[in-house]
């Protein structure tokens, strides 16, 4: 049997880890999206993008394929590298982001591409900034003032880029079964998946496969 994670198909969407590979896959089994493409987990952003190139360039490109990568510590700097790695093609990529996921046409025998920038295509972050949005939003308040209180008391030795994991995984810790993995949280309901970042996210994977 083939790695769920690793579908080598006609429409593909890559992402970076199994993280990203096990959300999607329950969001979209809450919203019933259509099966009509396979996830690639590229171990990494960098290779996302290397592997976006390689199937661009492939004698036998896919249809369609999209890409979910985090923004991290620059949106613009994200959406700047991806518009560099696709300036030699025929791609006209718009100046920012879309803000429901953006998608672009492809040209002279190019494949159709779209791209989210986690967490919601507007701002810097990550896929677990998006989770948290999943979160119950009094839990993960006082989720946020016991890490807070947590620093103040010198006894937390994560780094300050990592603080959006620490908060999502200290929520996921006080619900029923603690530690559960985002993918299987959405699932258990423990993150609400009919959120509207949640359903915006599903209705570009909507528009961009079928």
């Amino acid at each position: 049997m083939s790695d769920i994670c690793k579908q080598d198909t006609d429409k593909v969407l890559l992402v970076e880890g199994t993280d990203d590979c096990h959300v999607v896959m329950a969001l979209c089994a809450a919203h019933q999206v259509p099966e009509t493409f396979g996830i690639y987990e590229c171990n990494g952003d960098t290779k996302v993008l290397k592997r976006l190139n390689a199937l661009i360039v492939r004698p036998d490109h896919p249809e369609v394929i999209g890409v979910m990568l985090d923004a991290d510590t620059s949106l613009e700097g994200r959406w700047a590298s991806i518009k560099g790695k696709l300036s030699h093609y025929n791609y006209k990529l718009p100046d920012i982001p879309d803000i429901d996921g953006t998608i672009v046409e492809g040209i002279i025998d190019e494949p159709k591409l779209g791209f989210w920038l986690m967490p919601n295509n507007q701002d810097s972050g990550k896929l677990e900034d998006f989770c948290t949005e999943l979160a119950e939003p009094t839990s993960l308040a006082f989720v946020r003032e016991s890490i807070a209180e947590a620093q103040v008391n010198k006894v937390t030795t994560f780094k300050p880029l990592d603080i959006s994991k620490a908060v999502i995984h200290t929520y996921l810790a006080w619900q029923d079964e603690p530690g559960r993995p985002m993918g299987q949280a959405i699932t258990k309901q423990a993150l609400r998946p009919n959120t509207d970042i949640a359903r915006r996210f599903t209705n570009w994977l909507i528009r961009l496969f079928t």
